[in-house]
């Protein structure tokens, strides 16, 4: 401050979309705002929420035979929703399943980002709360592979939960 004019702006409330809630031991970054936005910008804000972003053991494949979709529509989607993934690591496997099919998507691929959508809608206010508690933090992570899952290049499809 004694080389440049500076003020002081207090702490910081907001930051790239992603809201900051300082207390005492404890920072939460959400991103409630951005979610509310992307839910009306695709028609999905007053949908029916649920409490899974995708089913388990999805069967989604490349879908040579679908009814296909416009790419570009589908590309804005999944990238607006990829946005949340700085504080929203829970969409992390639904997106990054949703992702393999930017190419060609067809309705079957569309229908999954309706799921992730719909579970946004549901867990609008879910994001990342960092605590101070004078313990050094235990990270605890779990791995699981389904063994040539995958239908279309029949890899193994790693899921993993930390």
């Amino acid at each position: 401050m004694s080389e440049f004019e500076m003020s002081d702006l207090g702490l910081l409330t907001f930051y790239l979309r992603i809201e900051v809630a300082q207390e005492e031991g404890q920072i939460t970054l959400k991103q409630s705002a951005y979610a509310k936005k992307v839910l009306t910008q695709f028609g999905i804000a007053e949908c029916n929420a649920t409490k899974v972003p995708m089913e388990p053991n999805p069967y989604i494949h490349k879908d040579l035979d679908g009814e296909l979709m416009d790419p570009i529509e589908y590309r804005r989607v999944v990238g607006c929703l990829r946005y949340l993934l700085r504080t929203r690591p829970d969409l992390s496997y639904s997106l990054g399943i949703a992702s393999r099919f930017m190419e060609r998507p067809t309705t079957m691929h569309q229908k999954a980002v309706k799921q992730i959508l719909r579970y946004l809608k549901g867990t609008i206010q879910h994001g990342l709360i960092y605590q101070k508690d004078g313990v050094g933090e235990i990270i605890i992570g779990y791995s699981d592979s389904d063994m040539a899952g995958d239908p279309d290049t029949r890899k193994s499809t790693v899921s993993s939960k930390s």
